[in-house]
């Protein structure tokens, strides 16, 4: 992940926004006053949060990592479905 100034980060807005959108880079964009904030396309930010909400149950949460070593396990079936 590449930090950047702020003033670079707002003189090359439309880059930096291209480059995370279309090449998922991330920056990190400084301050003066080492405040930081994280620039991050709008798709990867909705993966994200969509990985918190799953997570954010104990019981969704072991019922996913159990699913996740049951198929790491191969220990799984497999079902045609006819559309």
């Amino acid at each position: 992940m590449e930090a950047v100034f702020y003033s670079q980060a707002r003189n090359n807005l439309r880059e930096l926004i291209n480059k995370v959108c279309d090449d998922f880079n991330e920056y990190i964009i400084t301050t003066k006053d080492d405040k930081r904030a994280v620039l991050i396309s709008y798709d990867e930010y909705s993966a994200m949060k969509e990985t918190m909400y799953l997570l954010s149950s104990k019981n969704n949460r072991d019922r996913l990592l159990e699913s996740i070593a049951q198929i790491d396990n191969l220990q799984f079936l497999q079902k045609e479905i006819d559309l």
